[in-house]
């Protein structure tokens, strides 16, 4: 019975091992990224920390509920958004950017 049981286990971790990683997640920006960015002139505009209240383009409130944060950047008319974590989701990925054109915010295709 023990013996069954041992090769279930081992075979569950060997399978673990060899199975590919998800493509849906991945690494997000970390203390470097934000470094680097500053040191090229970013200026830091916003950090949202859960709980914080943030407002979409058309004006609903939203509560940031993230567990790591999320910090605004800004160097003439672009915006670069870091996102925090062990991991991110590959739609907003570690950074999102945004440029400004006439006081309207739109995302940039770089």
């Amino acid at each position: 019975m023990y013996r069954i049981f041992f090769i279930l286990i081992l075979g569950f971790v060997f399978l673990i091992d060899f199975l590919p990683e998800d493509k849906a997640w991945v690494a997000c920006s970390n203390e470097k990224d934000l470094y680097r960015y500053v040191y090229q002139g970013w200026k830091v505009d916003k950090v949202l920390k859960k709980g914080d209240i943030t407002s979409t383009d058309t004006g609903r409130k939203l509560y940031y509920v993230g567990e790591d944060p999320e910090i605004y950047l800004s160097k003439d008319n672009k915006i670069k958004i870091l996102n925090f974590g062990w991991r991110c989701w590959h739609e907003m990925g570690p950074e999102l950017n945004y440029e400004k054109n006439n006081n309207k915010i739109v995302k940039n295709q770089n």
